[in-house]
């Protein structure tokens, strides 16, 4: 008898050690995952697994989901809802979002997904099938993560970055290019003949104009509404912004606000190709973040 209870005792100790260890991870990504049950009506039915259980998929997710830095600068956190089918053979194929967080986290949660290893798939009476599967993935920085942040930022050569380091990566076309919706619009391969166009002043000068002027919209504050609403504007090669296209929305007053702001900005610097001045196009966030 007390043996038993001594064995009792030691898987206890394993099953803590293993949970605050599980804990431990998602904690230092800021990232956390929940599978949406998925209702089937047939009692024949066996839904897919992930290789190892439910666990294991929470444990492959949130320790290769990087928490983007430019999210971390502003303070911002949120969820996204993401969709995917595995087929007769466990491949998973159709990954989407459903409601989406922020672009960068966006493609950051599909690129790790789509790097998943086989499933066991779905059957029916036996049957191998197809079957769809939805997750929750939640990005939530807290003050260690913010420091680890600020110091993985020196190394760097701009906020183009996620926090930790690339475990996989996926191959094929689809491979994330985080300069796409970045704020600073000077690219790394930018040179004396050839750049991108730039606010006057450069990112700082960028970043201190958005905080003097804009104007978090009331009713967006009251209805605890924050992220980063991105536009594709057009700078001419006069500098002027020539065109203003909203690319992603967070909600028609702060999408007002933004366009508002992008539309009094003095003119830019333009582009250079062959060291000629051209009209390029700049993808340009605003972030909306509420006061903690």
């Amino acid at each position: 008898m007390q043996n038993k209870y001594i064995m009792i005792h030691k898987n206890l100790i394993l099953i803590i050690v293993l949970i605050l260890n599980f804990s431990t991870l998602s904690a230092q990504n800021g990232v956390s995952v929940k599978l949406i049950p998925v209702e089937v009506e047939l009692s024949n039915v066996i839904a897919p697994q992930f290789p190892g259980g439910e666990a294991e998929l929470y444990k492959f997710l949130e320790s290769n989901i990087r928490y983007p830095y430019l999210l971390v600068k502003i303070d911002m956190e949120g969820d996204l809802d993401i969709k995917f089918n595995i087929d007769k053979n466990g491949v998973v194929h159709d990954v989407e979002i459903m409601r989406g967080f922020d672009p960068v986290a966006d493609d950051e949660v599909i690129r790790v997904v789509k790097a998943m290893p086989r499933w066991i798939p779905a059957s029916v009476s036996g049957q191998p099938v197809k079957m769809e599967q939805k997750l929750t993935v939640s990005f939530k920085a807290d003050e260690d993560l913010k420091k680890r942040a600020k110091e993985q930022r020196k190394k760097e050569t701009n906020d183009n970055f996620y926090i930790g380091s690339l475990i996989i990566n996926e191959t094929g076309a689809s491979e994330i290019n985080t300069g796409e919706v970045a704020p600073d619009v000077i690219s790394q391969s930018d040179t004396l003949l050839n750049r991108s166009p730039q606010f006057p002043g450069g990112k700082d000068a960028l970043e201190a104009y958005l905080k003097s002027n804009l104007k978090y919209p009331k009713r967006a504050i009251q209805m605890g509404i924050e992220g980063r609403v991105i536009y594709n504007i057009l700078i001419s090669e006069q500098g002027e912004i020539s065109r203003i296209g909203l690319f992603k929305g967070i909600f028609r007053d702060c999408n007002e606000e933004a366009f508002y702001l992008i539309k009094k900005m003095p003119k830019w610097i333009p582009g250079l190709k062959d060291g000629k001045p051209t009209p390029m196009e700049v993808m340009l966030p605003i972030p909306f973040v509420l006061p903690k």
